[in-house]
């Protein structure tokens, strides 16, 4: 968040801390006091039950193609510029961080190139994007809204965080963690990955491991443009209409998807979407989630389905260069253990982290998107996941899952407790609300 860089650059080390915890205090007590555990519906027992619960909390069925899930940046990569050169009228992009680096330049200037041949190209970025650092080093990473721009790109900030807003927290907080691109009407995508260093760069140079999911829908199309323009128009001066950027009319569909998109006005989707999962497993839950900073309504939902003897497990990585994500993930372990959860971490030779955010059901249901499995996500950012009902696809999930585990080990209540200490629980409260 942008307010995170500001503490940390423009202050002395001493009231740095004491402004954090301050901070840290302030939120919390205006948030957290007033998350509500949620009283838990009845279990998702079939397939009907689930379509029925998803109609009911506004996460709409769309009819889709087969979904191309890439599980490396190199691949993502290599395919993004390969969509970009192949648009004929226009590319949306919407992205949480956008950083000009060696690995994101190739895409950045074939969305330039793509400009100046006349293709319409719009970008939304969040001002997060502004407190990146190049990997091992206190270097802020450039921003690329300026570049874009000159390049022909119509450029927008979601909720640009300026001096006069600081004292309004819900401004503040509002931010926009979605990730999705839309190609002519015709080639749609959302995940977790950036547009950065962290997301693009090579595993042994600090990147992070990621999935981002490729279909081809005429609904989900339809609802993503009209998605895109809302926030658009709520940000910019210049006004764009959803009738302007046609949808290709796609061949006999393969599937279908849930479009879970916590955009401006559908407070509570994300919420709903992890609820799902819980309601629904009936033998198993895996979390791919490294941003597990948790709350009681969050360890009710594990509670809930342990007691229903679900074995819900949480697939973890330590971020490599921030310690103190390490610190605010490590202070929740025990909490989640004491919940019922089982705890993996993820540690190979080249130290990894994984950002990915998958959750996972019985091998049967699954979600791909932008969501973390934390109060940020559930309430105070837009987010959006792309969940499927297809044994074909979950198990491609379960088997990327599965090349993950080898690597990793259980977590012990002894090391979870480790971790419970005063300095980790002020480091939580930060992460609670702004990481």
């Amino acid at each position: 968040m942008r307010i995170k860089y500001l503490l940390n650059n423009k202050l002395s080390k001493p009231s740095r801390l004491l402004l954090n915890t301050v901070f840290a205090l302030i939120l919390a007590s205006q948030f957290v006091s007033c998350a509500s555990t949620i009283k838990q519906e009845k279990p998702v027992t079939s397939e009907e039950d689930l379509a029925t619960y998803f109609e009911a909390h506004g996460i709409p069925r769309c009819a889709c193609s087969m979904p191309t899930i890439y599980f490396s940046s190199k691949e993502w990569s290599k395919r993004a510029v390969e969509l970009i050169n192949s648009a004929h009228d226009y590319i949306l992009v919407t992205v949480f961080l956008a950083n000009w680096h060696e690995y994101s330049a190739p895409i950045y200037e074939a969305l330039m190139r793509k400009a100046q041949e006349g293709v319409r190209v719009y970008f939304i970025l969040d001002p997060s994007s502004y407190s990146q650092r190049r990997n091992g080093s206190e270097q802020l990473l450039p921003v690329v809204s300026q570049t874009l721009t000159k390049g022909g790109v119509h450029v927008v900030e979601y909720n640009t965080f300026s001096g006069e807003r600081l004292p309004t927290t819900a401004n503040l907080l509002d931010r926009d963690h979605r990730k999705f691109w839309i190609v002519d009407g015709k080639y749609i995508t959302t995940g977790g990955m950036n547009i950065n260093q962290q997301s693009l760069a090579p595993l042994d140079e600090g990147g992070h491991m990621d999935t981002l999911v490729e279909v081809q829908s005429e609904e989900v199309a339809r609802s993503m443009i009209r998605s895109f323009c809302v926030t658009w128009n709520a940000f910019s001066p210049e006004h764009i209409d959803p009738a302007d950027f046609p949808i290709q009319k796609m061949d006999a569909p393969e599937t279908f998807l849930w479009l879970a998109d916590q955009g401006l006005d559908e407070n509570g989707i994300t919420d709903a979407m992890f609820d799902a999962f819980f309601l629904y497993a009936k033998q198993e839950i895996w979390l791919v989630q490294s941003y597990s900073f948790v709350t009681s309504e969050l360890l009710d939902k594990i509670r809930a389905a342990t007691s229903r003897g679900v074995k819900v497990n949480i697939l973890m990585a330590k971020h490599g260069d921030m310690d103190p994500y390490d610190r605010a993930m490590g202070y929740c372990m025990e909490p989640l253990m004491k919940a019922g959860a089982s705890i993996y971490m993820y540690e190979p030779s080249v130290r990894a982290f994984i950002h990915s955010k998958i959750v996972i059901a019985d091998k049967n249901l699954v979600a791909f998107g932008s969501a973390n499995f934390n109060f940020r996500s559930q309430h105070l950012s837009r987010e959006m996941e792309f969940l499927f009902n297809d044994e074909r696809v979950v198990q491609q999930a379960y088997d990327n899952l599965q090349g993950l585990l080898p690597d990793s080990r259980p977590v012990t209540i002894e090391e979870a407790r480790h971790y419970r200490t005063i300095g980790n629980f002020l480091t939580y409260l930060v992460f609670l609300v702004g990481g």
